[in-house]
């Protein structure tokens, strides 16, 4: 069932245009890569590091799920991103 939601975010256009943009926008300030390979890797981090600390399926979902979102703000502002994503 969460790994639906998750796979949703992943396939959804509009958020996958966020994550370009956002690259987009930091690689004119020079930052280095933070395309949907970055949000990838922090996606699977993220759940590897909760299932190593013993969280159970549905919090490594959610913690899936906000990595894969955690770059989107950089499409607004560079500077609180975090919030915006």
């Amino acid at each position: 069932m969460w790994e639906n939601l998750y796979e949703n975010l992943k396939n959804d256009s509009e958020i996958r245009e966020l994550i370009r943009r956002g690259n987009a926008n930091l690689g004119v300030l020079g930052y280095t890569d933070h395309s949907e390979a970055h949000t990838a890797l922090v996606t699977e981090k993220t759940a590897w590091i909760l299932k190593e600390f013993g969280y159970d399926e549905h919090t490594q979902m959610l913690g899936k799920e906000a990595g894969f979102m955690h770059a989107v703000g950089n499409a607004i502002n560079r500077s609180r991103h975090a919030e915006y994503g």
